[in-house]
């Protein structure tokens, strides 16, 4: 919700469905906006829609699995505002783990879980 008790929407059918599975399809559709961190095993950036504009945020992370090689992989994406966004874009050299997660508290997000030994799943989170 926002200041004014307005439930916030963001993106369109295109980048935003109601199905968790078809926002992740949706995701690959996205164009990069700003690379933020680029890390082998963490990776932060800006998504735009090409059909809306809406921005994300996108954040993978992988643990490294020393013993099989099945690195378990974790994605994050989470609508956020054109200010949002901007203020990340200056942040770029600076960005901290405490600045992504505040954005957005209780902000509906897409995760996927690709947990070693278990089926890869996508399901909204907040």
């Amino acid at each position: 919700m926002d200041d004014n008790g307005l439930q916030e929407t963001f993106g369109c059918e295109h980048c935003w469905p109601p199905s968790a599975d078809a926002a992740w399809k949706s995701r690959r559709t996205l164009a990069c906006a700003a690379d933020l961190i680029d890390e082998s095993h963490f990776h932060v950036m800006i998504l735009a829609c090409p059909v809306c504009s809406q921005c994300f945020v996108s954040v993978f992370t992988e643990a490294i699995d020393w013993v099989d090689g099945e690195d378990p992989q974790f994605w994050e994406v989470l609508p956020i505002t054109t200010a949002e966004a901007a203020h990340l874009a200056r942040q770029r050299g600076s960005l901290t783990e405490k600045g992504i997660n505040a954005l957005g508290p209780g902000r509906r997000c897409l995760r996927r879980d690709s947990r070693k030994g278990e089926a890869t799943c996508c399901y909204w989170g907040a």
